[in-house]
């Protein structure tokens, strides 16, 4: 059995940088609230930020 399967050409991945690590993830720290202290569904206006 003959199949006409096209192969595609590999493209090389690539890495875009948007900043650093630290910088980007700052504002998730400085609260004493856990994901575990709201239930599922809790609204967005509920929730609390620091």
């Amino acid at each position: 059995m003959e199949q006409n399967v096209e192969k595609q050409e590999y493209e090389t991945p690539s890495l875009t940088v948007h900043g650093s690590i630290e910088t980007i993830t700052q504002g998730g720290g400085g609260t004493t609230s856990l994901d575990a202290s709201f239930p599922a569904g809790t609204p967005f206006d509920q929730l609390t930020f620091s």
